[in-house]
C-alpha cells in the first residue's frame, strides 16, 4: 500500500480475517520497514510466523512470530535474506521453522530452538548436483513446505521437508522430498506437452493433503496447473492448465476445503479462478473490481476481493449480484519513513 510508483513510500501490510467474522484487521508487525515485501505462514495452531524482505539499509529479514491473530508479536532474525517467493517460511505445530533464503546459490536453513539458532538443511548447489534431480535441471529453489499425513491410511510423509523449484528441463514439476540424507522427486508429469521450463510458485499444506501451484512455459504459453496429493506425495491429482494472459500471476492461495484461487491477468483483463481437487477444471468467478491485489477465500466460503488505493484497503465480497463493497480500512502509512 502506499504511492506504488515509489518504492520508498511502499509498505507491504498484513490483513487478518477470523473465523466467524466478516471484517478483516490490520496485523502488520511493528517496528521494521516493510518496503521490500512481507511473507508469512501459519502453522496448524493457528499461531502465524511472519518476515520481512530486505530492503535498502536492511539486508537481513527480521521475523515476527503472533500467537494471538496479530495482535502482538515476538520479534525474532533470520541468518540472512529471505527468498522473493510467496512459500518463503514454513512455520509447524510442534516449533520447527523453515526458511529459503536468497543469495547466489539459495538455501533452506532449519530451527527447532525457538528461532535461537539455524542449520542448514538443503542448498541449491548440493541438491543440483545430486543425481536424482538431473532430470530437473535445477536453476533455483522456489518454494518450501512440510509434506502433510498420508489421508489414505498409509505411512505419510507429515513433517519432512519438500522443495520446489524451477526446472531448465523437464515434463514434471521440480517437486523435491528429503527421505533421510536423500532427495527424492515426487513431482507428477505435466499434462500434455510442456516440456520445458517449469516452476513450482506454491508448496500448500490442506485439508486434502498437500497442494502445489506449478508454471509451465513462460511468456504468453505460460500455463498454470494445481495438483493434490491425499497419500504422502506418492500420487497426484492434477487440474487442467490455466492460461496466464502474459504470464502473469497476481495472486494465489485455497480455501478451506482445499480448493485454488488464482487471479491472472493485467488489470484491465484481470480475472480470478477456482479449481478443485474433484473437478479438476478451472471455473472462472466474476472478474474481480479493477485494482484488485487478491482474491481470497474466506472461512466461511465466500470470497472477498482486496483493493488497495494508497493508504485505504477496500473489501469487496462477491454475491449473487456480482461484486460489491462490504468494508474500508484506514491503514496508517508513515510516508517518507524509509527516505
Amino acid at each position: 500500500m502506499g504511492h506504488l510508483d515509489d518504492p520508498l513510500n511502499t509498505f507491504w501490510q498484513l490483513f487478518h480475517l477470523s473465523s466467524g467474522s466478516n471484517r478483516w484487521v490490520l496485523a502488520t508487525p511493528p517496528g521494521v520497514a516493510s518496503n521490500g515485501g512481507l511473507v508469512a505462514s501459519i502453522a496448524p495452531s493457528g499461531s502465524v510466523l511472519a518476515g520481512f524482505e530486505p530492503t535498502q539499509d536492511l539486508l537481513f529479514s527480521p521475523l515476527a512470530r503472533s500467537t494471538d491473530q496479530g495482535a502482538t508479536w515476538a520479534p525474532s532474525v533470520l541468518p540472512g535474506a529471505l527468498a522473493p517467493v510467496p512459500d518463503s517460511l514454513v512455520a509447524s505445530s510442534d516449533g520447527q521453522e523453515l526458511a529459503l533464503l536468497r543469495g547466489g546459490r539459495g538455501r533452506v536453513v532449519d530451527s527447532d530452538t525457538g528461532m535461537l539458532s539455524w542449520k542448514t538443511v538443503a542448498s541449491e548447489r548440493t541438491l543440483a548436483a545430486d543425481p536424482s534431480t538431473s532430470a530437473c535441471g535445477i536453476e533455483q529453489f522456489t518454494a518450501i513446505g512440510l509434506g502433510a499425513a498420508d489421508l489414505a491410511g498409509g505411512t505419510g510423509t507429515a513433517g519432512t521437508l519438500i522443495i520446489g523449484a524451477a526446472c531448465a528441463r523437464a515434463d514434471h514439476s521440480g517437486i523435491f522430498e528429503q527421505v533421510g540424507d536423500d532427495w527424492v522427486p515426487v513431482g507428477p508429469a505435466l499434462p500434455g506437452a510442456h516440456v520445458g521450463q517449469t516452476e513450482v510458485i506454491r508448496l500448500l499444506t490442506t485439508p486434502n493433503g498437500t497442494a502445489a501451484l506449478v508454471r509451465a512455459g513462460t511468456g504468453s504459453t505460460a500455463t498454470l496447473f494445481a495438483m493434490w496429493s491425499t497419500d504422502g506425495l506418492k500420487r497426484w491429482t492434477i487440474s487442467a492448465g490455466l492460461p496466464l494472459a502474459g504470464g502473469i500471476l497476481t495472486s494465489t492461495g485455497t480455501t478451506t476445503s482445499g480448493f485454488v484461487v488464482a487471479v491472472t491477468g493485467a488489470d484491465a483483463r484481470r480475472s480470478a479462478s477456482v479449481v478443485s481437487p474433484v473437478a479438476t477444471g478451472w471455473v472462472h468467478l466474476v472478474a474481480p473490481p479493477a485494482g484488485t491485489s487478491a482474491v481470497v477465500a474466506t472461512p466461511e466460503g465466500f470470497f472477498d476481493a482486496l483493493v488497495a488505493s494508497q493508504s485505504t484497503l477496500d473489501v469487496y465480497t462477491l454475491g449473487r449480484g456480482g461484486w460489491s463493497r462490504t468494508q474500508m480500512l484506514s491503514v496508517p502509512i508513515q510516508y517518507g519513513s524509509s527516505g
